[in-house]
């Protein structure tokens, strides 16, 4: 499925969206805190970790600080 990433103004562009179209653009999901590890490590599977979203230092340093040590939430 393709993606765009965009910037813009709008405070609450999720509002903004729906009054446009009436279609659901964005949709949150919560996930468990316990469940972290094991998101975190199908994620890194599928290539997506903070180096690749974020590339520059700070996604490298948030990458090696998930790989190197334990998280407790």
């Amino acid at each position: 499925m393709p993606s765009v990433s965009m910037l813009t103004n709008v405070d609450d562009i999720e509002t903004y969206m729906m009054t446009i179209n009436n279609v659901e653009y964005l949709k949150a999901i919560d996930i468990p805190v316990k469940e972290r590890g094991n998101v975190m490590r199908e994620l890194r599977y599928m290539g997506i970790t903070a180096g690749s979203m974020f590339p520059g230092l700070d996604g490298l340093c948030e990458e090696l600080r998930e790989l190197n040590f334990e998280i407790n939430p």
